[in-house]
């Protein structure tokens, strides 16, 4: 056998283990992550990230929303599910409303990475026709915390990844999800009401405001009236024009998490009290000013997200 043909023959046999060793990742009934350390890539669309798969061989995206509760929800308005129960009524924190079902079986679910579940029981859906309209018209539902549930994750906009890390004793010692990373800053959180929705201590100047990490939004900004006319007197907080959908852009100056990080964010929604209601609710809020941590943060900043230890890591992108 000539080189050449060797190191063909070589990498035609690598191929076929490795994709072997991709067809093998499947599992059964129960929509959750297996194994130690699980990648997944994801698609920027506007400000959220989707991870790309097929559902009974319809193929879309699913939003990686940290605000969502469930392990995956189906978007019922692009995916034909015709023994679906009709269970109720759901409401995203942006105010939409749309209608709720649950669906005995699935057949299949199939990512990209190679990962695949089959025969998955009780999976629930809903008409997302506003994120088909808004974001991507091949919206296929939400994978959310319950999907991760056991695992610390890494946020990572620029390589356009996310990378699971199953949690173990041994690895909150050995911190390998570290590994060539340059962490800037390690903030604690607090959960409340919903364990899906980590909080924070932030100031913004001197000004005391709640701050929620959330992968399914911009950001967003909501402050009383004495704080907000404060922060723009001292130039802390500037309007900076509206966007495509008419509504109020802010930069913010000055924010320093957790007493421990200082940062500045642009293009920040402005947000009043009565578009804050539905996650006030939702998450216990009663602190005047609150502000929702997305986009704008993640763009700039590699993240882990350690839930077990109620810690956020900072990292240099």
């Amino acid at each position: 056998m000539s080189r050449l043909n060797l190191h063909f023959w070589l990498i035609n046999l690598l191929f076929c283990c490795f994709s072997t060793q991709i067809k093998a990742q499947v599992y059964e009934k129960s929509p959750e992550l297996h194994g130690d350390i699980v990648v997944f890539p994801i698609t920027l669309i506007n400000a959220f990230p989707f991870i790309s798969g097929t559902v009974d061989g319809v193929e879309g995206k699913f939003m990686f929303d940290t605000g969502s509760a469930s392990s995956i929800n189906l978007n019922d308005n692009l995916i034909k599910l015709p023994n679906k129960k009709e269970r109720g009524k759901g409401v995203v924190a942006s105010g939409q409303s749309y209608k709720t079902s649950v669906t005995d079986t699935i057949r299949e679910i199939k990512f990209t990475n190679g990962i695949t579940y089959r025969n998955l029981e009780n999976i629930t859906s809903g008409n997302y026709d506003f994120l088909q309209r808004y974001i991507t018209p091949d919206c296929i539902g939400y994978l959310g915390h319950n999907f991760f549930k056991g695992y610390l994750f890494k946020l990572d906009y620029i390589q356009r990844k996310i990378t699971f890390y199953k949690t173990s004793a041994e690895r909150s010692i050995s911190k390998d999800f570290l590994v060539n990373e340059t962490v800037l800053a390690v903030i604690d959180f607090e959960i409340r009401k919903l364990p899906n929705h980590p909080l924070v201590k932030i100031k913004i100047g001197k000004i005391d405001v709640l701050g929620a990490l959330d992968t399914g939004q911009y950001g967003s900004l909501q402050l009383d009236t004495i704080s907000g006319n404060e922060l723009k007197r001292k130039g802390y907080v500037l309007n900076s024009g509206t966007d495509s959908g008419g509504d109020a852009l802010l930069n913010v100056k000055n924010i320093i998490i957790d007493g421990k990080f200082k940062t500045d964010l642009k293009g920040v929604e402005f947000c009043d009290l009565e578009g804050t209601q539905i996650i006030r609710k939702a998450l216990s809020i009663t602190e005047p000013n609150f502000m929702d941590i997305g986009y704008r943060f993640f763009s700039q900043y590699k993240t882990i997200w350690d839930y077990e230890n109620k810690k956020i890591y900072i990292l240099e992108y």
